[in-house]
């Protein structure tokens, strides 16, 4: 998404100096910024219940297959419980 939005004139040269400073874009550093403010978090999903009381966390944004499930099943010794 892009936005434009006014910044005042000290504020910017204070982005863009931390931009220089890290080789980034004055984009990354504002948007790093804006990451790291916790009002603007999405809330931490709340994890998977898996048979036992064992829990996983999941994340939308990364797939979830049968083999992470057997995966976790083996380090649980949990194969073939559920």
């Amino acid at each position: 998404m892009q936005l434009t939005i006014e910044i005042d004139d000290d504020t910017y040269a204070g982005i863009e100096a931390v931009a220089q400073r890290e080789h980034s874009s004055v984009s990354s550093v504002v948007k790093h910024a804006l990451s790291r403010m916790t009002g603007l978090r999405k809330p931490a999903l709340p994890p998977v219940k898996i048979p036992h009381g064992h829990k996983i966390r999941v994340s939308p944004s990364e797939s979830f297959t049968m083999e992470d499930v057997y995966r976790i099943e083996d380090e649980n010794d949990m194969r073939g419980l559920a």
